[in-house]
């Protein structure tokens, strides 16, 4: 009698555990998530924003208050409230050398000169002090004490672009009468005057900084705002470079050779397909076409000039994903549709064999990503720069801004360093 107890027992022991290891397979299927090295933008879309906005309280911002012709500056307050406020919760903060959050309507005053008293501007403090997960937007005119923007570029870098966040910089000329400090190697101050003439108008910027979402959704509504004929310039640096981002949420399938579609894993990211192997000794090729549509602000991309890379990853112990370090045979081919333009094809091809691990599950992530040379600069930031020189004050062009060139220039090696840009990701997860 005890023997039979003992016999159930078991049963129930083993019963038990089949099921509970049968539930993790099926729990751990549906949590397939890119791997790190290669995960790409968020694409959640907040149902509130919470934004953050810090206003430049230096003497040299003073100047684009002083004219009334031109000046799109003195209703920024009111407007940013606005688009703040559409978007979701709007703080704002001034800052020079430190940061202070301001009360109720107290940044109505930045529309008058009389609050600009700070001698110091420290931007890397604000990017210190904001919160990565808000937007987060600070006006300026790029100048920061000690000439230290390669320390600015370098907390951006580490903050938001290695996190998948964006950076976007929206330049406005403005009217403007005051002083411009610390020009040269002298840091000498002179006194400029626009007058009413729009070619002399003096640019300030906006940097919006956060998710890519965000980003775009502010620039857009910016955009849609301005009604003013002032000159305004765009640029966004962030992972993305085609709307909308070219994956597998949105890529157009052609022909396949020794591949199927498989979903087995019922992977949840759309950017994400699970594909099958026929024959894991005879090559694969798999070919797709997308539209290139340039997002709002991106930088140029020279798409003939791109750099393919392929990376294989296994899925291992505790669903944690290693690199393969075997060499594949993994290519990837662009090339332009004949017949239109904006419209390219894609080929992938691999040996199975070579490539991938058997009886593990295996994640290529196949890519065109753009090189320095490729990835450029708008041209309005060469003609809005001035090299930062010793120069006679009536030679003084105060319509330019010192030093643009480099600051961007290090905003876009900082994106290519860290953020991994990409005009094409196509990921597949493939089990034998």
């Amino acid at each position: 009698m005890i023997a039979h107890y003992q016999r159930y027992i078991l049963i129930f022991f083993c019963l038990v555990m089949l099921i509970g290891s049968a539930g993790c397979f099926d729990e751990s299927a549906g949590q397939i998530t890119m791997p790190e090295p290669v995960a790409q933008t968020d694409e959640t879309v907040r149902e509130q924003s919470n934004i953050d906005v810090y206003w430049d309280a230096t003497v040299s911002m003073r100047g684009y208050t002083t004219l009334a012709a031109g000046n799109v500056y003195r209703t920024l307050p009111d407007l940013l409230g606005d688009i703040g406020g559409a978007m979701g919760e709007i703080k704002f903060y001034s800052f020079g050398e430190k940061v202070h959050e301001l009360d109720g309507r107290e940044h109505r005053k930045f529309s008058t000169p009389e609050v600009y008293t700070e001698k110091i501007t420290a931007v890397h403090n604000v990017i210190d002090t904001a919160n990565a997960d808000h937007l987060s937007i600070i006006i300026t005119d790029l100048f920061e004490s000690d000439s230290d923007w390669s320390n600015v570029t370098k907390k951006l870098r580490e903050k938001y672009f290695s996190k998948h966040k964006a950076v976007a910089i929206i330049g406005i000329k403005n009217s403007f009468m005051g002083d411009i400090f610390d020009v040269g190697l002298n840091a000498a101050t002179y006194y400029y005057n626009s007058y009413d003439y729009d070619y002399k108008f003096r640019p300030f910027y906006l940097f919006v900084m956060g998710s890519e979402n965000e980003v775009m959704e502010f620039m857009e509504r910016w955009k849609d705002k301005q009604t003013a004929p002032n000159e305004m310039n765009y640029v966004l640096f962030s992972e993305t470079l085609t709307s909308p981002a070219v994956n597998f949420s949105n890529l157009s399938l052609g022909e396949m050779q020794n591949f199927f579609i498989d979903e087995n894993l019922d992977i949840n990211d759309k950017r994400m397909k699970e594909f099958g192997i026929d024959t894991f000794d005879e090559p694969a090729v798999l070919n797709v076409s997308f539209s290139y549509q340039p997002v709002f602000g991106a930088c140029p991309l020279d798409i003939n000039a791109l750099n393919t890379k392929v990376q294989v990853f296994t899925l291992e112990e505790e669903n944690q994903w290693q690199l393969n370090e075997a060499e594949n045979d993994a290519s990837l081919e662009l090339k332009e549709d004949e017949k239109q333009p904006s419209l390219y094809h894609v080929k992938l091809t691999f040996t199975p064999s070579r490539t991938l691990k058997p009886d593990k599950i295996n994640f290529v992530n196949a890519s065109l990503v753009p090189s320095a040379k490729s990835y450029k600069l708008p041209d309005w930031i060469n003609r809005w720069n001035m090299a930062n020189v010793d120069v006679a004050p009536e030679q003084f062009d105060g319509s330019k801004t010192i030093n643009l060139i480099h600051v961007m220039e290090s905003l876009k090696d900082s994106v290519l360093i860290s953020a991994r840009p990409a005009l094409i990701n196509m990921n597949l997860v493939i089990k034998r």
